[in-house]
């Protein structure tokens, strides 16, 4: 049985710009084979939305298919955005018409009052500073424009914990909330979903986050209880990792569960 070298089972430290820049174009050609969670979130954020006017996907990955209106003149312009350019070449094979964007989310190469409506699933919560992101879509937002959001939060990733490995502290809701302006935002709804995803194996849900890109090293540390960090040291660790985890299973493979903010807003003025 194929072994996960131990520095791939690490989910804490400081994280840097460019290298998740590195880890999500590197990921770009098997993300597809991996993205179970970001088609059951996109699914969810994508209910009852009808794209309209400039729209701007924030973290666009390789690429979102939106709804349009059936009896729109002209058909809305997609604004695709990616830090990650691998990500935005892949996103070109299937969507030659969007306009992709390679650019940071809390600097946004866009002027103001120009979008319609942003979307953004699961790409925010790698961003350092969820508030300046927050500032620059109501910059570009015009009045009255809407975005809609998926962002992973606190209390993802629980089994990963209760297996000794450390794991991503997410921002929790409140303050996710707290970085809308209420000067210049309406929230027009604000929702926790919890979302659980399965797999047969162990190593395809260690690889359901690799193989996305995000087994980037998060900014911020998640304390385990007592400090324990496991630590793998050769194939015997593996395979007690692998029992302990079969603990967990459910009917429908093993589990692993995120808690998705879903936040709906619209820019006021």
């Amino acid at each position: 049985m194929n072994q996960i070298k131990s520095s791939e089972l690490s989910y804490a430290g400081d994280i840097q710009v460019p290298s998740i820049a590195e880890r999500f174009s590197a990921a770009a050609h098997h993300y597809q084979d991996h993205n179970k969670l970001q088609r059951l979130s996109a699914a969810s954020l994508l209910d009852g939305f009808i794209a309209t006017g400039n729209l701007l996907d924030i973290g666009a990955g390789p690429g979102t298919r939106f709804e349009f209106p059936q009896a729109a003149i002209s058909k809305p312009k997609v604004f695709a955005l990616d830090i990650a350019l691998g990500m935005l070449k892949k996103l070109k094979q299937t969507y030659p018409h969007y306009q992709s964007i390679c650019a940071d989310a809390a600097q946004l190469p866009l002027g103001e009052g120009t979008m319609d409506n942003i979307y953004s699933n699961l790409a925010l919560q790698w961003c350092a500073d969820f508030s300046a992101v927050v500032a620059e879509m109501a910059r570009v937002l015009r009045p009255s424009g809407e975005c809609h959001l998926a962002i992973v939060a606190d209390g993802s990733l629980n089994e990963l914990s209760a297996l000794g490995l450390r794991v991503n502290a997410f921002s929790p809701m409140d303050e996710l909330i707290g970085a809308f302006d209420s000067e210049k935002w309406q929230l027009s709804k604000v929702t926790l979903v919890p979302m659980t995803v399965h797999f047969d194996t162990l190593k395809a849900l260690l690889y359901s986050i690799k193989g996305v890109g995000a087994s980037v090293q998060s900014y911020r540390v998640s304390a385990l209880p007592h400090g324990e960090i496991l630590k793998l040291r050769g194939r015997k660790d593996w395979q007690d990792l692998i029992l302990h985890a079969e603990m967990l299973r459910q009917p429908q493979g093993l589990p692993l569960t995120y808690q998705i903010a879903q936040i709906r807003a619209r820019r006021l003025g």
